[in-house]
């Protein structure tokens, strides 16, 4: 069976990670490591694909999204927005790689000089650009990492050899069940600030994360040893994104903002929680 390309990564981790894949270079000459840092309030935002709304997409599971741009929700954005800027990070974080950095600075720069970036739903531009322009901050840190496998085809071919046909169906319900639990919240017109609950709550990010350590880790027979590598990788992928944002803070960083696909930010929690100077505060906190 073919193995997942690192676009397809996306559909499966948005549901059972709630994460979406763009793209983001640090440059060299940006990057500040110190090893002293004093106390940091991060603000980690797990989010939904904005920009799937009324389109499949290339997401193994579909699910229904909500129109960014409606006047409902601009407004409940426009809020978030405020609150984010008397919060007022230093830098913002967002998903894309650091190979990507020149363009996502060039989007930028057009965001703030024209009206590019408007009707765009994808919530880097929606959020992370909007905040950023209104603190008056000259770039947006990319901080993904797309050098890494998700061998999520090729663990199932193990799991039918090892005979775990229900285990396959249990995920394939799994899927299910939470794509019709955030279908149901679209459905009844939540609003950004439960949907942003929702899929921030301490639940949801330890689902996330571990389904990872939990059932994906035992799959296959026992030499067998795919299910581990796929945890790995996704893991691997998390800890280097964590790396950047270590490497791009400064020790005059107050505060910083990190807005990722809820799955990304499932696993950089468990990261941040062993940083003794760095202190998660959730949207719900402001």
């Amino acid at each position: 069976m073919k193995k997942i390309n690192s676009i397809m990564i996306r559909g499966f981790v948005f549901f059972l990670t709630f994460t979406f894949v763009v793209g983001g270079v640090a440059q060299e000459s940006k990057v500040i490591v110190d090893a002293n840092m004093k106390e940091c309030e991060v603000l980690l935002i797990g989010s939904s694909h904005w920009n799937n709304y009324n389109h499949r997409g290339s997401d193994i599971v579909q699910a229904k999204q909500i129109d960014i741009l409606s006047e409902k929700y601009q407004r409940q954005l426009e809020d978030i927005v405020a609150r984010i800027a008397d919060f007022n990070p230093d830098k913002i974080f967002v998903e894309r790689t650091i190979e990507y950095q020149p363009k996502l600075d060039s989007l930028y720069h057009l965001y703030r000089n024209t009206n590019w970036g408007n009707d765009k739903r994808n919530e880097i531009f929606q959020l992370g650009f909007r905040v950023a322009d209104r603190l008056d901050h000259q770039m947006v840190y990319g901080i993904d990492n797309h050098d890494t496998a998700f061998p999520y085809d090729t663990m199932l071919v193990a799991m039918r050899d090892a005979g775990q046909q229900n285990k396959i169906e249990q995920f394939s319900k799994e899927i299910k069940n939470l794509e019709r639990k955030y279908n149901q919240l679209v459905e009844q017109g939540a609003t950004l600030d439960e949907i942003f609950d929702y899929l921030n709550s301490a639940e949801s990010r330890r689902n996330n994360f571990g389904w990872y350590l939990n059932e994906a880790n035992k799959t296959g027979k026992l030499e067998n040893t795919i299910g581990s590598i796929l945890a790995s990788e996704w893991i691997r992928r998390n800890l280097h994104m964590y790396s950047y944002i270590q490497k791009y803070v400064e020790a005059s960083d107050d505060k910083i903002m990190i807005l990722l696909g809820a799955g990304h930010a499932a696993v950089l929690a468990n990261f941040i929680q062993y940083n003794p100077s760095w202190k998660i505060v959730e949207l719900s906190d402001i």
